[in-house]
């Protein structure tokens, strides 16, 4: 999964340099061959609330074509940075779901290879990904308080692999290089101030 999605990095952002990419993936090769595998998450949820967590139990809205708000609950991960979280008032989540609402290509998701998602080979994580998609803002004291009070679980945390394939995950999500057409507009803008 991850030797697919440092391909998938260096075609999406190609000033990743060869041979960063090729280490990686060496590394990855002599780790899988040895007989290890890759693992994403820690045994125990960190001490404190922090980002890439897995908390439980989370209402998510949205708004569909008709301007309806629809809501669902889902598992979620946390977004906001950890100093974020101690700093702030708010905490971005997002949806972990089942892989059996999962309506595309599965084994594209498997290989984080879609833009939108994330998945995580892990076996807490096996049968469920991130939906980058339906980013929620919410009151952080409402989420540490459901915390406390048991109403919201703590399920788990990324160790540090997972959490730099989250962050390289997420960056290919919200920064990937426009599509020439549009980087062409904004060149001509640029030209007329």
């Amino acid at each position: 999964m991850l030797k697919e999605f440092i391909d998938f990095v260096d075609d999406v952002l190609p000033s990743v340099s060869p041979d960063l990419r090729d280490r990686a993936k060496n590394a990855i090769l002599q780790f899988e061959k040895e007989g290890n595998q890759l693992n994403y998450m820690m045994f125990q949820p960190l001490q404190q609330l922090s980002q890439g967590d897995i908390i439980s139990n989370i209402p998510f809205s949205y708004f569909d074509e008709n301007g309806e708000q629809k809501i669902f609950s889902a598992n979620a991960m946390v977004l906001s940075t950890s100093c974020h979280i101690d700093q702030k008032d708010r905490i971005i989540l997002v949806p972990v779901l089942p892989l059996t609402v999962f309506s595309g290509n599965k084994k594209d998701l498997q290989r984080n290879t879609i833009f939108d998602y994330m998945y995580i080979s892990d076996s807490i994580m096996s049968d469920q990904f991130i939906d980058f998609e339906y980013m929620g803002t919410y009151n952080k004291s409402l989420i540490l308080n459901g915390i406390r009070n048991n109403q919201i679980k703590r399920l788990a945390s990324l160790n540090q692999l997972g959490y730099y394939f989250f962050i390289i995950k997420l960056t290919v999500y919200l920064m990937r290089k426009e599509d020439r057409e549009t980087q062409k507009e904004r060149n001509r803008e640029a030209a007329f101030e």
